[in-house]
């Protein structure tokens, strides 16, 4: 037994598991069945088609002896389609900036920046989110302004849940660490954007699947 997934790039063989049990080795009898599990992790807008093949021999049993049949092969497709769970819009805007001392980025004040996200749930049911994580690139770092920010008067963290079209605000400071200038100077793009870092969202379904988003590189500009 085999099986792979076509997305709309590419062909990836799947694992079965489990892997080592006896029904593969020594076959099934009459009457019993075999079960494979195959998991995978859909990161493609579009059609989606998993293939499963199985190849096997029927044993032909008398009276007095048994003999090897002809070996059979026959091939199942299941077509799907997969379309994002959660819609992020994000934008960073410029804060005053901090003092940066005399011997860092030769006087000048070390950059801040408000990163705001929009999420939006596109799913037909509830999601529950799990993880808001931002990667600062260097020299930046990042405090999250969420609902995963201590507070004295609450015991537990409330994650939010979001309704199918609901959508909900989540913010980031970012702010920029004593460096030199020619390393500051590492972080821009060609056009002079500034690279921020990387946005990374976790949720769960309401049937407890999971599910990750991270978006490309975030950038902002010093007006």
């Amino acid at each position: 037994m085999s099986a792979e997934i076509q997305t709309p790039s590419q062909t990836v063989p799947l694992e079965l598991a489990p892997n080592n049990d006896e029904a593969s080795k020594s076959g099934i009898n009459h009457g019993e069945s075999l079960q494979k599990i195959v998991r995978y992790d859909l990161r493609e807008e579009g059609s989606h088609v998993l293939a499963v093949s199985l190849t096997y021999s029927e044993n032909i049993i008398s009276k007095s002896t048994t003999s090897g049949g002809r070996v059979r092969s026959f091939k199942k497709l299941y077509q799907f389609q997969t379309q994002p769970c959660l819609s992020v819009r994000t934008k960073a805007s410029d804060l005053p900036s901090r003092d940066a001392g005399e011997e860092t980025r030769q006087g000048l004040g070390l950059s801040r920046y408000a990163l705001e996200a929009q999420l939006e749930n596109l799913a037909d049911g509830l999601i529950t989110l799990e993880h808001l994580i931002f990667e600062a690139k260097s020299p930046f770092r990042s405090t999250s302004l969420n609902w995963d920010v201590p507070h004295l008067d609450t015991e537990e963290l409330e994650t939010p849940t979001l309704a199918p079209r609901e959508v909900t605000q989540v913010a980031f400071l970012i702010e920029e660490q004593a460096t030199k200038a020619d390393e500051l100077a590492k972080e821009l793009t060609k056009d002079g954007r500034t690279i921020l870092g990387v946005l990374t969202i976790r949720w769960r379904s309401a049937m407890g699947d999971p599910g990750v988003l991270s978006t490309g590189w975030l950038t902002s500009r010093r007006i």
